[in-house]
């Protein structure tokens, strides 16, 4: 008989990198980049700063775990990828549920744009993300190429650039809007996406 004991719970290392995280993204949508610090994350999560870098090396690092996060849940939004045809409906779903990520992230995702600039681990993160994005929506209108729905008149990898634009042009509006606003700014990129890929 084993006398491994199964695992009760997180560990306290595990539960202080969560306590990290949580304040940081309170603080991050709150404060510019520049206005959070080390010692801010240190004692929001009621740890010392030495306490601190035995979980994340820098700031960035802080961001890059979390921007990881947004970016699964981002991925985990894109129903409308794996539809045939244009399925606005799917589209509409999709648009919802990613402009909703963006709206509880803004302040996050603001950060993120500045850090990234002098952090290359997070930098590769928000590039990977966006490639992933831009190659599912890409796939999706081959599949519709090919079968007859989609216009041919412009490559499928411009297409999904295209819409990419359009979207982050949208949301980048978002941070403060109702649920009225964003529903609308969802119905607008719905029948732009549509019109620009859909014969």
């Amino acid at each position: 008989m084993s006398n491994m004991r199964r695992k009760a719970g997180p560990s306290k290392g595990d539960l202080r990198e969560a306590a990290i995280l949580d304040v940081a993204r309170r603080m991050f949508a709150e404060r510019s980049y520049e206005a959070v610090t080390i010692d801010d994350l240190a004692a929001g999560a009621g740890i010392s700063r030495t306490g601190f870098y035995f979980y994340f090396p820098t700031k960035p690092a802080v961001l890059t775990a979390l921007m990881a996060r947004v970016s699964d849940d981002f991925a985990a939004s894109h129903v409308w990828f794996d539809s045939t045809g244009p399925a606005p409906d799917l589209l509409r779903e999709q648009l919802l549920m990613s402009a909703r990520i963006w709206r509880a992230n803004a302040g996050l995702l603001s950060c993120s744009a500045t850090a990234a600039a002098s952090s290359e681990p997070l930098r590769d993160l928000l590039t990977h993300s966006k490639a992933r994005y831009d190659e599912r929506a890409a796939a999706k209108i081959r599949r519709d190429q090919a079968n007859g729905t989609a216009t041919t008149a412009i490559t499928a990898e411009r297409l999904a650039e295209m819409i990419s634009a359009i979207r982050d042009t949208q949301y980048g509006r978002l941070d403060q809007a109702t649920d009225t606003e964003l529903r609308n700014v969802v119905d607008t990129l719905v029948t732009a996406i549509q019109r620009l890929v859909y014969h």
